[in-house]
């Protein structure tokens, strides 16, 4: 068999690029929001780290909307089915509305890993059936 032949397209390659740096970027905020409150406890230290700080939040979300917007577009062009996409815009929804000020630490932090979890259910989806669709 050719070489060439065995090589993916490269709508597919860019596609699963975007994809991973989308659920890269989901993943990165679940670590975040679930190791944080331990490393706090273990190393005082950090407790006015850039991990700890406003910054943090609105660069995260800067990666991960559009990031989210970008890989669902292309996921839903592919296979059409909108399910990746629901996950993914709540989950979205849910990580913006956490970077409001009215909430306890605690609350946005359970909606931010509430929300990192649906992107992440979302991609995976989303990955899944772009791979079973031709």
């Amino acid at each position: 068999m050719c070489a060439l032949s065995l090589r993916r397209p490269r709508r597919q390659t860019t596609t699963d690029f975007v994809e991973g740096t989308a659920v890269s970027a989901s993943l990165l905020c679940l670590v975040h929001c679930t190791a944080l409150p331990f490393l706090l406890l273990a190393l005082p230290a950090l407790a006015g780290a850039f991990f700890k700080s406003e910054a943090f939040h609105f660069a995260a979300a800067a990666l991960v909307v559009p990031a989210a917007v970008l890989a669902f577009l292309l996921g839903y062009r592919r296979h059409r089915a909108l399910m990746p996409a629901l996950l993914g815009a709540a989950g979205v929804v849910s990580i913006v509305l956490a970077l409001f000020p009215d909430w306890s630490a605690v609350t946005a932090s359970a909606i931010t890993l509430a929300g990192s979890l649906l992107l992440i259910s979302g991609h995976l989806i989303n990955w899944r059936l772009r791979r079973t669709v031709a």
